[in-house]
């Protein structure tokens, strides 16, 4: 397990390797609570175990309310696991849709199958196989952080607000 001490986001520059659905979870939470700007998340179908806790709701709360310019970007491939499972962030989402949005990939990005989260643009988290827990990030490296902000960026441009995903008013 890693200790989110001994690291911080935008200044230690090392390569973080996990294996566990509980280490992963722990590096996801370590860097969003540190974001202080943005984050922006690509995920198959932002899977329960890792995204869809009380922790990381909290935190991804707080980071949306605390600046007007804050934002988070939720990108997923699969919405229905989503909303059959209530997921914390997607009620968050309809909640603060001004500050968090969540979007359906194009259907050219459906093969795409690695999570990514960027942070703040200088830290990251690859998960590169959906069936495994193995996952590395760095909590300051601008350089990869950029190349996947911009990948995210053109997939997000072409992506689309799915209605499953709106919040219902009656």
């Amino acid at each position: 397990m890693i200790n989110p001490e001994n690291f911080i986001l935008g200044e230690t520059r090392q390569l973080i390797k996990v294996d566990s659905q509980e280490d992963f979870k722990q590096l996801v939470l370590a860097m969003s609570q540190q974001a202080t700007k943005r984050i922006l998340i690509f995920s198959h179908n932002l899977d329960i175990r890792i995204f869809n806790t009380t922790e990381l709701y909290e935190v991804i709360k707080n980071l949306a309310i605390k600046n007007a310019r804050t934002h988070i970007h939720i990108l997923v491939q699969e919405s229905d696991h989503m909303v059959k499972n209530d997921h914390q962030l997607l009620r968050l989402a309809q909640r603060i849709s001004s500050h968090i949005m969540v979007k359906k990939t194009a259907k050219e990005h459906k093969a795409i199958y690695q999570t990514f989260i960027i942070f703040d643009d200088c830290g990251y988290i690859i998960h590169e196989d959906p069936l495994r827990f193995n996952a590395r990030g760095d909590f300051y490296n601008p350089l990869e952080s950029r190349k996947l902000a911009e990948q995210f960026a053109e997939m997000w441009a072409v992506g689309s607000v799915d209605n499953s995903l709106r919040r219902l008013s009656l």
